[in-house]
């Protein structure tokens, strides 16, 4: 152990002591005492900091919120643009998410990988002095990008070997799938690649099933196996990764999903046909390949829902609220 120092994290403890120590205060004090000097702001900055953190064990929770918005530029078009916020576990605001490196983008995907890091990939951005708005010059993009909640920053990853917007995206056994998609000029994509973060690398996959009218697609996992289904089809891809094999499931009813969530081993999910004066909430079972649906409560004025799951409960929110059911 090293001795303290004038320089010394708190004065009569040694560093590494004193390291403990700091790892223990609530996220929620951090800005206070980021304020006592700058060797502290600089330590709960590092990845130090976080390393050691998760050595003292879990010490609390929290949950970052993503939201995609539009917002007014120059007073002639709307921009795209994505703000996050942190909450702990009492509902007590933390402070915003850095903003994404790089241009603006639109149609990404985000998931969460292992360490409870957040990746956003994919996705187009405008072309320059064209605006976004989904009839003029877009340029799908390759970028992807990781948010660590324990240091608050993001950092660049590999870019993927195929740019790609409107793309289906799920983690399976810890690695991120993106799924087909569409080019910069709206043609279909019919490939697919695969993010490893240990290495850092993708890697594109073989013998993915032919969808020339794949559109608006949704993936997820269960059972370790990944499952893609495309806008308006009725045949689920099945992909095993131990096997590295596809399978076709003729689930008997096409779907149009834009939200959705795995929740005791059922797909949960709004459908974009559901009757707005009478919404329901889809549930599949992919092990019986079943189906049944359950009523929400209709919000007035809110024009798109979205589905996140609990430990036991599952959510959906509103523009204008959030419900849940136990």
């Amino acid at each position: 152990m090293e001795s303290s120092s004038p320089s010394s994290l708190i004065p009569g403890l040694t560093d590494d002591v004193a390291e403990l120590c700091l790892s223990r205060i609530p996220r929620c004090d951090f800005r206070i005492i980021s304020q006592v000097c700058r060797r502290w702001r600089t330590f709960l900055k590092s990845k130090h900091f976080s390393a050691v953190r998760k050595l003292t064990g879990p010490v609390e929770e929290f949950m970052c919120v993503l939201m995609k918005s539009k917002s007014p530029e120059d007073g002639s078009r709307w921009v795209e643009y994505l703000y996050g916020e942190v909450f702990d576990a009492s509902g007590n605001n933390l402070g915003q998410i850095p903003s994404v490196p790089g241009p603006l983008k639109s149609q990404f995907g985000v998931a969460v990988l292992g360490g409870g890091k957040i990746v956003l990939v994919g996705g187009y951005a405008e072309v320059e002095g064209f605006p976004i708005d989904g009839t003029t010059r877009i340029s799908a993009s390759a970028d992807a990008y990781e948010f660590d909640p324990a240091t608050n920053s993001w950092r660049k990853l590999a870019g993927m070997n195929v740019p790609r917007r409107e793309f289906a995206f799920a983690v399976v056994g810890g690695l991120l799938y993106v799924i087909r998609g569409f080019s910069s000029d709206g043609e279909c994509l019919q490939s697919s690649e695969v993010y490893d973060p240990e290495t850092n690398q993708w890697s594109l996959m073989d013998d993915c099933p032919d969808r020339p009218d794949f559109h608006r697609a949704f993936a997820f996992s269960f059972k370790s196996k990944l499952f893609v289904v495309g806008n308006e089809s009725r045949f689920i891809d099945i992909y095993d990764p131990r096997t590295e094999t596809w399978e076709e499931l003729d689930s008997g009813q096409s779907l149009s999903v834009y939200s959705y969530t795995v929740v005791r081993n059922k797909v949960y999910f709004f459908d974009h046909n559901s009757d707005y004066n009478k919404p329901e909430l889809g549930v599949f079972d992919p092990e019986e390949n079943s189906w049944s649906s359950m009523s929400v409560p209709r919000s007035p004025g809110a024009s798109w829902c979205k589905v996140g799951n609990g430990t036991i409960r599952l959510y959906w929110f509103h523009r204008s609220g959030a419900y849940l059911n136990s």
